[in-house]
């Protein structure tokens, strides 16, 4: 008897996963934060703070306009590809040569390794080292050499354009992100956020075993990560743990199934562990320790902007409007002038998607 094809999801990946596939644990107190609407998504995104918190919204990726988001090269190589070495492969060497990347492999169980072009390896018709075909290049070199496993699993990360282009939403904006619409474009106030960074941002591309490991991020921002296909866990450690966490499973660890007890000790410490599946967007804030690990038969494609709420806005508003009121009573000093966020605050108040309330500056006590 022949197997019926597995259903299928956008750029021709499975749409559900199998069904003895080994996942992380998952405790019910783990589990993230579940919006069902647009207006709910946004408000947290733009307004709330997102220390200790992971919000999905489910086909977030329909219902923010981001279905046709990626670059029609790269979802030709990605539809049907069983693998990142068949999206390597169809993608080619002139469309590779387009774009920049960093590329892993996890030959050794539980560690990543990047492939880097060695100085003393020039790449092949003086094509840029760190472009993807250069890297795609050197890849196959040390599959060849045996310093890259047959079977091992192989994740790009951070692909970008080589170089700048006119953004086609925006023909004044010159960026290196490959996906022709973000979040960014969709979110009322984005231009007016204290940080919204998507003049780089990254696609990554993975497969089962393969993924980012532990690591907090450089910047205490948020991310907004979007998933067009395929599956993958992602857990996040207390705002307590940023330490410690790094310092006893060490930086970059993967936690590749099925766990060891010390790995799955390290996973239940986690404030919240999530499947994330096709057509999810999430946010988290990327000043937690984190780590994310594709799972699946297929291809995993997903990409991250980072950038920053306004809630702080909102509380240095508060704090400013106190400082201003005590000075005038104690008739010490002139108002403040030379730093006004209350214009920015009235924009961003002033609006039918998102709604202000003093509960998403200022968390209750005792929750």
């Amino acid at each position: 008897m022949v197997a019926s094809e597995p259903p299928e999801s956008g750029l021709g990946q499975p749409s559900t996963l199998p069904p003895q596939e080994c996942l992380w644990p998952i405790r019910a107190d783990q589990q993230p934060e579940v919006v069902h609407t647009v207006e709910e998504f946004l408000e947290i995104l733009q307004m709330q703070r997102h220390l200790e918190r992971v919000v999905v919204l489910p086909n977030g990726i329909e219902l923010l306009g981001q279905t046709r988001a990626l670059p029609e090269e790269l979802c030709q190589a990605i539809a049907g590809s069983l693998g990142v070495r068949d999206v390597l492969g169809r993608l080619g060497k002139q469309a590779a040569a387009h774009f920049r990347a960093r590329l892993w492999h996890y030959s050794a169980r539980s560690k990543e390794k990047e492939i880097k072009v060695p100085k003393s390896r020039s790449p092949p018709d003086g094509m840029d080292k760190k472009s993807l075909a250069a890297l795609q290049q050197e890849f196959l070199a040390q599959e060849r050499e045996g310093k890259v496993k047959s079977d091992a699993p192989l994740y790009i990360s951070e692909l970008r354009w080589q170089r700048k282009v006119s953004h086609p939403l925006n023909p004044n904006e010159w960026v290196k992100t490959a996906t022709s619409c973000d979040v960014f474009d969709v979110t009322p106030f984005s231009k007016q956020m204290p940080l919204w960074e998507r003049s780089e941002g990254g696609i990554f591309v993975g497969e089962r075993g393969a993924g980012s490991g532990l690591h907090v991020d450089q910047c205490l921002w948020s991310n907004v990560g979007r998933n067009w296909c395929g599956f993958k866990l992602f857990a996040l450690w207390p705002w307590s743990e940023r330490h410690r966490i790094l310092d006893e499973a060490g930086k970059g660890a993967i936690f590749h199934p099925p766990l060891t007890k010390r790995e799955e000790d390290f996973l239940s410490r986690a404030k919240t562990v999530a499947l994330v599946g096709p057509g999810d967007v999430w946010v988290f804030s990327g000043g937690q320790p984190h780590t994310a690990m594709c799972v699946g038969d297929g291809v995993n494609v997903c990409a991250y902007e980072p950038g920053r709420p306004a809630a702080l806005l909102l509380i240095l508003l508060t704090l400013l409007t106190a400082w201003r009121s005590a000075c005038k009573t104690l008739g010490m000093l002139e108002p403040l002038h030379s730093v006004d966020v209350s214009a920015v605050v009235r924009l961003l108040t002033h609006t039918s998607h998102c709604s202000l309330t003093t509960s998403s500056i200022w968390p209750q006590r005792g929750k």
